[in-house]
């Protein structure tokens, strides 16, 4: 996860809440490391509160094995965990509570995980909020302003529909479609060939791998984004997906799960 984020994802289809179109909830702080958003507050289980990453990139949620052990929750299942660096075998926990400000989830899976590259950078970090938790709710994550908001909006600016891939969300742009990943630091793309020079290390959940990068050009419904150096993976992670969206892109990001779109507030005109 250093330097990439916890990209990890199921190759299992996973039952999502139903989604709630709730009326404007409250805000809560964010603490934002390296363009990842941060919150604190996290409950589980009426135990907390804790410090937890939201990844919009992964369909899961994550805790640390020993804080899971602390707070007696118990394995009930064990599933195999894919990223782009590999597999890795992760026990995990259903019917668990989660908390954070205004709003309540049941009914949440956790798997479980030591956490070691997150940990090793930010080790006050406990876990990982993701999909399994995010989708049951609109709300604007706002990276500028440091807060996430709960609940229904009207903001301005266009509609970006997002299609769901493994209980993600992803975007049509100019690279393909993009899952929408608050959790990777900078973009990322599969089968695609790196440029001679530069190599980094990159981490996940299943291990590691060393990657290059390759120069490009992000656009979204016509309106240029961003261009510079991408991570470029050789290999084709995920079918029908062509790589991540970092949302550090954006100075804020509203998501509509009751309606599935998202809409963009960009950083500066491109």
């Amino acid at each position: 996860m250093v330097g990439a984020g916890p990209l990890a994802f199921l190759r299992i289809l996973i039952c999502c809440l139903a989604v709630a179109s709730l009326p404007l909830a409250g805000g809560v702080k964010l603490q934002v490391r390296d363009g990842r958003p941060f919150v604190d507050g996290v409950f589980v289980n009426g135990h907390g509160p804790y410090r937890f990453l939201l990844d919009t990139g992964t369909n899961m949620n994550l805790i640390e094995t020993g804080l899971a052990r602390r707070i007696d929750m118990a394995s009930t299942f064990e599933n195999e965990v894919q990223s782009s660096t590999g597999r890795t075998l992760l026990p995990g926990s259903d019917g668990n509570t989660v908390e954070l400000g205004p709003v309540r989830a049941a009914g949440q899976r956790f798997q479980f995980s030591k956490l070691e590259a997150l940990r090793l950078v930010w080790p006050d970090v406990r876990g990982v909020l993701g999909q399994a938790f995010l989708s049951g709710f609109d709300y604007l994550l706002d990276l500028r302003g440091k807060v996430l908001e709960f609940g229904k909006q009207n903001p301005t600016g266009s509609r970006s529909q997002f299609r769901t891939l493994d209980g993600r969300s992803a975007v049509s742009t100019s690279l393909g479609d993009l899952v929408l990943d608050s959790g990777a630091p900078r973009l990322i793309l599969f089968g695609v060939v790196p440029d001679p020079g530069e190599r980094s290390e990159m981490w996940t959940v299943a291990g590691s791998q060393t990657v290059g990068m390759v120069a490009s050009k992000l656009a979204i419904e016509g309106r240029n984004v961003w261009r510079g150096n991408a991570v470029a993976i050789p290999a084709r992670s995920e079918p029908g997906i062509a790589g991540l969206m970092p949302l550090s892109l954006f100075r804020t990001i509203y998501v509509c799960n009751s309606e599935r779109y998202v809409i963009f507030e960009w950083v500066a005109s491109r």
